[in-house]
């Protein structure tokens, strides 16, 4: 009997075991077509050329706004400290806006699914959190900013824009984290992975794109009561 008893307990212990061998070439298996699945780049060239001409073009509106103040022979009215801080401002935005960490995304010309997320992180961590927040939005928060004309008008409309631009991007950067999970690499899922990685490389572009043209809108302003004051 206790022989017997052995030998069933010694064919448990083999099929546990083997069922544990199983199923971990199993997720092996599985992780494989993931990996590749992941790993897949996308063709982004019929945007990223476009969106760095316009980039550069912006940029350059914004630069050749600040640069109607000279802070050596400007004898208008206004409060200086206040022209000279939100000009320093501006001009941190374009060193961040051009850097070789932002336009980088615009050279590309295939993405994979990492490089949309790194692209979603960057535009969050370097022109939302760098250049909106610590230079803009605490610009409009100085004294002697607060000071030039209209500036009490435009400061609401630059906290709601912040606010809509981090909303756009948490959604992006949640969605491709969702991503992440397992499955058999099928024609629907490789579609799935195509739509996510493209949808969020031009999502991310448009939101850069709308940063722009948000700075263009504020040096426009800087340019005009420059001029007018």
């Amino acid at each position: 009997m206790k022989k017997l008893l052995l030998e069933y307990a010694n064919i448990i212990g083999y099929t546990v075991t083997g069922l544990i061998f199983g199923l971990s070439f199993f997720l092996i298996f599985v992780n494989f077509y993931h990996y590749e699945e992941i790993n897949t780049a996308y063709d982004v060239s019929s945007y990223s050329a476009t969106n760095k001409e316009n980039a550069i073009s912006k940029i350059n509106t914004i630069k050749s706004n600040i640069s109607v103040y000279d802070p050596n022979n400007y004898s208008g009215s206004l409060n200086v400290y206040g022209l000279n801080n939100m000009q320093l401002k501006l001009q941190s935005c374009v060193e961040i806006l051009e850097s070789e960490d932002m336009m980088k995304y615009f050279d590309m010309t295939s993405v994979q699914l990492k490089d949309a997320y790194n692209f979603a992180t960057d535009f969050n961590n370097k022109v939302l959190n760098d250049c909106i927040v610590m230079q803009i939005k605490s610009g409009f928060n100085d004294e002697a900013v607060s000071s030039l004309p209209n500036a009490n008008i435009i400061k609401p409309y630059v906290d709601t824009t912040l606010n809509n631009l981090v909303s756009f991007d948490e959604y992006i950067t949640s969605n491709l984290e969702n991503a992440d999970h397992y499955f058999f690499s099928t024609t629907n899922n490789k579609i799935n992975f195509f739509n996510l990685t493209e949808d969020s490389y031009v999502s991310t572009s448009g939101a850069y794109q709308d940063t722009l043209d948000f700075l263009v809108e504020i040096s426009n302003w800087y340019r005009t009561i420059v001029v007018g004051g």
